[in-house]
């Protein structure tokens, strides 16, 4: 049921990107300067993160950088028991994924509940997000409805607006005894040290200015140079996402806000997991300009077979490709391309993202067998007398099982038989992507 339900659901958005882009006259140039804000922010992120840690620090929040998973979590766990916390409600936000944030502070006997109504769903499904933005999609409103009734234990007509209602009657409980709202960042300018976070339902709100702190976990990838270059994000990224001309909700945040106990406190935790040396690879730091809109994984078709569960990671896609080798859990998933290039024409900022995977897939431990095997055929197609006389055992190899014909690759692809065909003829080294 999984793969029609997800590919409905990316066509859906897809249709609604098309009409909105129809009006748009100006979308390529919006596309040309996002990048370009971008690229001038990953060049100085050190000093672009430095002026934005002043910033937020005169207003009075307070800024950690986490080198990794490891040290965020421990912050984050940190400042909930310096505040005495207990209940903590969260809003959508892809970068605690990344950290496991959940099962960790669920381990350390705090209450965790995610807002989002998609997180909701699928936090109580005990399922990872599907989507970048649409955490719930691979589960249809009769599914929905079972696990309400499972889980709440109330029953529920499996219609849109029902659901709602019943989810969000559970979730005005937990806004009432939590002590700490965490949220992500969607921009940050580092010049007014402002943040900037979009939403659709209001949860967002309610988890930023209810409890008593909050906190805001973001990549490093996200601070832009100044709040008036936030614009053209504002028109790009709502309308890539989900086909809209602007989020329900935009909200800034500069200041400490006001409480009923005294001030809100508020923590900024700057996250580097890996992007500091994503940022000094010349080739692939184009990953770093990422939005997090999801349109990539839309228009994939690798993607619409059985969404981000198809991956295994926090972020899937083209973007997730790319991101894989340098974000925790570190690994490869490359071969989960098409090269069909629909993502890098899509892409809200321009990122060429087929041709990143290319060069990500030359870098991969995975694909040498393959190369190999692409070397040798330029090889024999080369010399047909080759050809002729490896003909008849090269019928039987599709016959083989996966597993054999993989360890048949890296058997063939050693050094001193590669060093050997390497001796035989010049095409045998023409590298291959």
């Amino acid at each position: 049921m999984r793969q029609p339900a997800v590919r409905a659901a990316c066509h859906r958005a897809l249709e609604a990107r098309e009409r909105l882009l129809k009006d748009y006259p100006r979308w390529e140039d919006w596309r040309a300067q996002a990048q370009a804000i971008k690229a001038e922010a990953i060049s100085q992120l050190d000093e672009m993160l430095a002026r934005l840690q002043r910033q937020v620090e005169a207003w009075g929040g307070q800024v950690f950088m986490a080198r990794d998973g490891a040290a965020a979590r421990e912050y984050i766990l940190d400042t909930a028991r310096r505040h005495q916390v207990r209940a903590v409600v969260k809003s959508k936000s892809m970068t605690t994924e990344e950290l496991a944030l959940n099962p960790f502070l669920t381990d350390a006997g705090l209450q965790v509940a995610e807002t989002d109504l998609g997180e909701f769903i699928v936090q109580l499904a005990g399922h990872p997000p599907a989507h970048l933005t649409a955490p719930a999609m691979h589960l249809d409103r009769r599914r929905i409805a079972a696990i309400f009734q499972e889980r709440l234990g109330e029953a529920c007509a499996p219609e849109p607006e029902p659901l709602t209602r019943l989810a969000a009657r559970h979730l005005r409980l937990l806004y009432r005894e939590a002590h700490m709202g965490i949220t992500g960042v969607n921009f940050a300018a580092a010049a007014e040290g402002t943040l900037v976070l979009l939403e659709n339902e209001g949860n967002l709100r309610l988890t930023a200015c209810l409890p008593r702190v909050h906190l805001a976990v973001m990549g490093l990838e996200k601070v832009i140079p100044a709040l008036a270059q936030v614009e053209v994000f504002l028109r790009l990224l709502p309308a890539s996402a989900t086909g809209q001309r602007l989020t329900a909700l935009v909200h800034f945040i500069r200041g400490l806000k006001p409480h009923p106990g005294g001030r809100q406190a508020f923590h900024l935790v700057l996250l580097d997991n890996g992007r500091r040396q994503l940022a000094q690879e010349p080739e692939l730091l184009e990953a770093l300009y990422c939005l997090r809109c999801g349109a990539c994984l839309n228009v994939c078709p690798v993607f619409q077979v059985g969404s981000a569960h198809l991956y295994r990671r926090v972020y899937p896609g083209a973007i997730g490709i790319l991101l894989a080798p340098y974000l925790a859990p570190r690994g490869d998933v490359s071969d989960l391309c098409t090269q069909c290039g629909a993502c890098q024409e899509i892409c809200p900022v321009k990122i060429l993202l087929a041709e990143k995977i290319i060069q990500a897939r030359r870098r991969s431990a995975r694909h040498r067998p393959w190369r190999f095997f692409s070397r040798a055929a330029g090889l024999g197609l080369a010399w047909p007398r080759i050809y002729r006389r490896l003909e008849p055992g090269l019928r039987l190899l599709p016959r083989l099982p996966f597993k054999s014909r993989e360890f048949l690759g890296i058997a063939l692809s050693s050094h001193s038989f590669h060093k050997c065909v390497g001796k035989k003829g010049e095409p045998g080294n023409r590298e291959k992507g």
